[in-house]
């Protein structure tokens, strides 16, 4: 789990830098959603029985669902 939350925030960093919008999510923000969606997906997945413990998908999953989230989180915020 230790591993998830640092590739969701690894991955949340990215996509806050990364936007195409330009740096639309805040730093702290970019962090929580990006651990939020790690975790969601790797675990969603796991429970859809998409794959099972130590497959590389699960891998994949995590950091697309941090990528995601992010993205769409940048997307729909309101601006200021």
């Amino acid at each position: 789990m230790l591993g998830l939350v640092v590739v969701g925030a690894i991955v949340g960093l990215a996509g806050r830098q990364f936007h195409p919008g330009g740096r639309v999510v805040s730093l702290p923000a970019a962090l929580v959603l990006g651990v939020l969606g790690a975790l969601a997906m790797f675990y969603g997945g796991r429970a859809a029985r998409l794959f099972t413990d130590g497959q590389l998908t699960g891998w994949a999953a995590a950091i697309a669902g941090a990528a995601v989230l992010v993205g769409v989180w940048g997307v729909v915020r309101p601006r200021r």
